[in-house]
């Protein structure tokens, strides 16, 4: 069997889209709706206990609204990580097993 591998170019393109996908689906991973919508409404109860806002929480719903596109592309670019991802591994495992002719 050859010491070398049989796709170097494959195994290293693979290698880069795992290091992106990683770092797409890192940066979705801390823009997910959820943390905002707790962040939202934690001060939005805070506003209420000392500021005695009758209305909070209507405050917190239109303090999301502008984050709707941010969110958006944070699902999409997750998606688009994980199969990046996927990819990668793929690119790198044929890069290491496949013959061809």
């Amino acid at each position: 069997m050859e010491p070398t591998f049989g796709h170097p170019l494959w195994i290293s393109s693979g290698v880069l889209m795992v290091v992106v996908g990683l770092l797409l689906f890192r940066w979705a991973r801390r823009s997910k709706a959820a943390d905002q919508i707790a962040s939202a409404t934690r001060e939005a109860a805070v506003d209420k206990l000392i500021k005695g806002q009758k209305n909070s929480s209507r405050a917190a719903s239109k303090k999301l609204a502008p984050h709707y596109f941010r969110r958006a592309m944070a699902q999409l670019f997750g998606i688009v990580g994980f199969l990046l991802i996927i990819a990668g591994l793929t690119a790198i495992f044929l890069g290491i097993f496949y013959v061809g002719s």
